[in-house]
C-alpha cells in the first residue's frame, strides 16, 4: 500500500548532530492520515529511538506514540523505522522527536524558521516519558518525518430521497476513506458503503444512519385475529378478603390478611377465615392470604374460543379479546390450553384456545 509524508520534512542537508541528545522539531501536519512509519536521514551508522508528541501552547505536550527499543540506521540515506500507528489531522501541530547513540546518526539542516528543542540524555538508558521537561532552545532542524496512509473524511453524505443506495467511491489505490456518517432520510433499499476498483483500498464507515424509513419497525405476533366462536365466564371471586391466623413458636397467635379492593367495591365483602397453626410469622400469614385471593381470581375467569390457525400462538400467551356478541371489550385472558383440529370432511381447520385468568 502506498504511503505519503504526513508530517515532517524532506530536507537532508546532512549537517552533523550530537549523540545522547533528545532532539525535538515542531511541524504542522500537511495531510490527514494514519502514520505507520518514521523516516530519519542519517550521516553516520548508529541507532535511533523516535517518538511523536502533541503541542501544548507552542511547547512539546503529551507523548502520542513512540519506540523505545532503538533501531539501526545507515549513513547517507533516509532510514525507515517502525512506530505504533498514530492518526494525525491536517493543520494540527506535532513535535517529532529522536535520540541517537552515535554522532551524526541524525542529520541536521539550517532553517531559521524551524522551532526546535533539545535535552541531554543517555541513549542506552533513555525511555520516552509521557511529558518532557528541562528542554532548551536549539536553532537547527532535524531530518525526520512521519509517513503513512492518507485518510479522507467527508463531513457527511446526505441522500434525502433515494431509489437506490448511497455510495462512497474512491478511485486511487492506497487511499482510505472514513465517512463520518451516511444519512438516508427516506429510502427504498439499504444504505451501503462500497470501495473502488484499485487493490489496497480500505474503507472504514463510522456509521450508516437511517433516521426515517417508509413504514416503522414493528415486532408482530398477531395484532388482529378473527374469532369464529367464543364462550366466556367472568365471575366475581367467591372470596375478596382473606384472613389467616397462625401461631408463633411461643404459642401466641399471628395474623395476616389481604383484600381485593376492586371486587370488594363491586359486590361487598366476601370474607374467608383460614386457621393455619403451622404458620409462625405475620409476614407468612399475609403471604398465604395473598395466595388465597390469587387462587380465587384465577378460578373466576375462564372461557374457550375458536380461531383460524395462528402459527404464532403459544401456550401461556396473554390475549386481548374484542368480541361484541360475547360482550367482551379489551378483556385479557391467558391461553392455558391449545387444541388444533383439522378435518377436511367437516371443513374444519381451526385452533381451540382454552382461556384462563391473565
Amino acid at each position: 500500500m502506498a504511503t505519503f509524508r504526513l508530517v515532517g520534512t524532506t530536507n537532508d542537508e546532512g549537517l552533523v548532530s550530537n549523540d545522547d541528545t533528545v532532539q525535538l522539531v515542531k511541524h504542522t501536519a500537511e495531510a490527514s492520515g494514519l502514520i505507520t512509519e518514521f523516516k530519519v536521514y542519517s550521516t553516520a551508522n548508529g541507532n535511533v529511538k523516535v517518538a511523536i508528541y502533541s503541542d501544548d501552547n507552542g511547547e512539546p505536550g503529551t507523548r502520542l506514540t513512540y519506540n523505545d527499543t532503538g533501531q539501526a540506521v545507515s549513513s547517507g540515506q533516509w532510514n525507515t523505522l517502525s512506530i505504533p500507528e498514530l492518526e494525525v489531522t491536517s493543520g494540527t501541530v506535532y513535535w517529532l522527536a529522536a535520540i541517537c547513540d552515535t554522532d551524526d546518526s541524525l542529520a541536521r539542516y539550517v532553517d531559521a524558521g524551524q522551532v526546535r528543542r533539545n535535552k541531554s540524555e543517555e541513549y542506552d538508558t533513555f525511555g520516552w516519558p509521557t511529558t518532557l521537561s528541562g528542554l532548551s532552545n536549539a536553532s537547527n532542524g532535524i531530518s525526520l518525518a512521519g509517513w503513512g496512509v492518507l485518510v479522507v473524511k467527508p463531513s457527511s453524505i446526505i441522500q434525502p430521497v433515494s431509489y437506490g443506495t448511497p455510495v462512497v467511491q474512491v478511485g486511487a489505490g492506497g487511499l482510505t476513506v472514513i465517512p463520518t456518517s451516511i444519512v438516508q432520510a427516506i429510502v427504498i433499499g439499504i444504505p451501503t458503503v462500497i470501495g473502488g476498483e484499485p487493490a489496497g483500498l480500505v474503507i472504514y464507515p463510522q456509521s450508516i444512519f437511517q433516521p426515517i424509513s417508509i413504514g416503522s419497525p414493528t415486532i408482530l405476533k398477531c395484532v388482529w385475529h378473527v374469532i369464529l366462536d367464543g364462550q366466556y365466564n367472568i365471575e366475581s371471586p367467591e372470596v375478596n378478603r382473606a384472613f389467616v391466623i397462625g401461631r408463633d413458636i411461643y404459642g401466641n397467635p399471628v395474623f395476616g390478611s389481604a383484600v381485593d379492593s376492586a371486587e370488594l367495591g363491586l359486590v361487598g365483602e366476601r370474607l374467608d377465615f383460614q386457621q393455619e397453626l403451622a404458620i409462625p410469622t405475620t409476614a407468612q400469614a399475609g403471604a398465604i392470604a395473598e395466595a388465597i385471593l390469587s387462587k380465587m381470581r384465577l378460578t373466576g375467569k375462564r372461557g374457550v374460543m375458536l380461531i383460524p390457525p395462528n402459527c404464532g400462538q403459544e401456550l401461556w400467551d396473554v390475549v386481548e379479546v374484542w368480541d361484541g356478541p360475547g360482550n367482551q371489550s379489551a378483556v385479557k385472558f391467558r391461553v392455558v390450553g391449545i387444541h388444533f383440529e383439522y378435518n377436511p370432511r367437516q371443513a374444519k381447520y381451526e385452533h381451540r384456545l382454552i382461556l384462563g385468568a391473565p
